[in-house]
């Protein structure tokens, strides 16, 4: 199955298109599905362990992330732009669709703060920018993730701007930079919603299959199962990578959580 998405690029380099903040399909419908299979520590958000929730955040934007990979690889999408900028994009229209409010604002805070300290361990050691690096910097991504999830929903995550810093040059940009995300994205998420559920998404290997963040991940693959079908089976592995990291395999199509990154994330929120 191939699908065509019409419009992915970064941000400050997309034509200007004025759309509904809900353009690309109905969230509601995404979270009543996903609503069945809550993951520890999301059923009562006020008595979480906030280490635990700042992990599961973090995990899930980069599982988003990684799953951008993998639709660009197996439905073959035209990316007009840096593949990684599209698929923070990916990330952050998946999390608007597939969380209810409360948690995408907690999500945003949790996953802005990695950026910062990315950013903020890159000046305490001295290093310069990676500025060839096919992905952002920590700081760019902060800033985009700020402004989409500004953009997604303007009147009631106000907040969210002012908390996080963002010019009110870069404001004045974001509900139609996140409408064009969610257009774009939203396309390609309607067209594979279509036979749901599915069950392409498969966990494979495992360091733990009792570990918290391997029943987070796969639980969150079941979520994504329960509202999403693919052509192709895509292995989903959380195991020892030798880094903190993520990465999506297109060869064997495997989705791997390396659990230095959970770690990793875990120290950082400490």
């Amino acid at each position: 199955m191939r699908l065509t998405l019409p419009l992915i690029a970064l941000p400050l380099f997309a034509s200007a298109v004025a759309l509904p903040a809900t353009a690309g399909g109905s969230k509601g419908d995404y979270v009543a599905a996903r609503a069945e299979n809550v993951a520890p520590g999301r059923a009562t958000a006020q008595h979480e362990d906030p280490v635990q929730r700042f992990v599961e955040s973090n995990i899930t934007e980069t599982l988003y992330h990684e799953f951008g990979h993998v639709l660009i690889d197996v439905l073959e999408l035209p990316v007009f732009g840096p593949e990684e900028f599209a698929v923070d994009l990916f990330a952050i229209v998946l999390m608007n669709r597939m969380h209810d409010e409360d948690t995408v604002v907690r999500m945003t805070y949790d996953v802005a703060a990695a950026y910062d300290a990315g950013t903020l361990k890159e000046g305490d050691a001295g290093d310069a920018p990676a500025l060839w690096d096919v992905h952002g910097l920590d700081r760019q991504r902060y800033y985009n993730l700020a402004c989409l999830m500004y953009g997604a929903d303007p009147d009631a995550r106000e907040d969210i701007a002012t908390d996080l810093g963002l010019p009110q040059a870069r404001i004045e940009t974001c509900q139609e930079e996140y409408a064009r995300a969610a257009r774009a994205w939203g396309e390609v998420l309607d067209g594979i919603a279509v036979g749901a559920p599915g069950d392409a998404l498969k966990m494979d290997w495992m360091l733990d299959a009792e570990s918290p963040v391997t029943q987070y991940v796969a639980a969150e693959v079941a979520r994504l199962n329960a509202v999403l079908t693919l052509p192709e089976e895509i292995a989903v592995s959380v195991i020892p990578c030798g880094e903190a990291n993520a990465f999506y395999d297109p060869g064997p199509r495997e989705i791997l959580i390396c659990t230095e990154m959970a770690a990793q994330l875990a120290e950082l929120a400490r």
